[in-house]
């Protein structure tokens, strides 16, 4: 919840500086902001999908310990969902970076069509026995999976722009990846030796730590994503002289 409300806040100041280069024709301004935009989305959901996703289970003990059964059946769905976040929260700068180069029809067109196939998936799969309530969280994940790759086509194609997927997408999932294995690992055998929910509150803080680590090991961190944070200059200048950014 919290790193798609980053994300929209971050999707709406993103606006300008998007609508600035593309109204200034220069086509490698345009895509240096649309890969920055789209990789500090990546950067903060990945992670946070794919934790919520890998630690379903652990982070429902933590929250709903007292009542195992809800528990059980809650986890699946949770792990559904976590992926789920991944794309909703990324379709939003993608929908306001559509939104910027003068489509705003498409966010509108391509939300409707999502929520219609959410809507009949729901329909579909909760009254399966064997799916049940899954379906709900199945028909969120397939809603906004489409809406995120069809807004990621439509921009691709407006602005005649194809982002280095491997910088924008490939390092964070790799790092997001790394992050969420960490977690799951170190949770599993924290809970044999501790408190079950102690160790999930340390996992989380060991698995921040794997990604900080992995970002910086793998220069998924460019600059031009530093300057467009809060006090990014002095920041970026910081992690220059380490030689931690790309």
């Amino acid at each position: 919840g919290s790193s798609i409300t980053i994300i929209f806040g971050f999707g709406i100041s993103a606006l300008p500086t998007v609508t600035a280069a593309w109204t200034s024709g220069v086509h490698k301004e345009l895509k240096k902001s649309v890969e920055a935009v789209l990789r500090i989305s990546a950067l903060f959901t990945i992670p946070a999908g794919l934790g919520i996703a890998f630690l379903s289970q652990p982070i429902l003990n933590l929250l709903y310990g007292s009542s195992p059964n809800e528990v059980t059946i809650a986890a699946p769905v949770l792990v559904v969902m976590g992926f789920g976040a991944i794309f909703s929260a990324i379709s939003t700068p993608l929908c306001s970076m559509l939104q910027a180069v003068g489509r705003v029809d498409l966010p509108v067109k391509l939300l409707t069509i999502g929520l219609a196939v959410k809507v009949l998936l729901n329909y579909t799969l909760v009254g399966i026995p064997e799916v049940n309530i899954q379906g709900a969280s199945a028909g969120t994940l397939v809603c906004y999976a489409f809406v995120t790759v069809a807004a990621l086509f439509f921009l691709c194609r407006e602005t005649k722009i194809i982002p280095n997927f491997v910088s924008v997408f490939l390092k964070p999932l790799l790092a997001g990846l790394l992050c969420a294995v960490a977690a799951y690992a170190s949770q599993g055998l924290l809970a044999l030796v501790i408190n079950a929910k102690i160790a999930t509150l340390i996992a989380i803080c060991l698995a921040v730590l794997v990604y900080i680590i992995a970002l910086f090991a793998l220069r998924a961190i460019n600059k031009d994503d530093v300057l467009m944070l809060p006090k990014g200059q002095k920041i970026a200048k910081i992690l220059e002289k380490r030689n931690w950014i790309g």
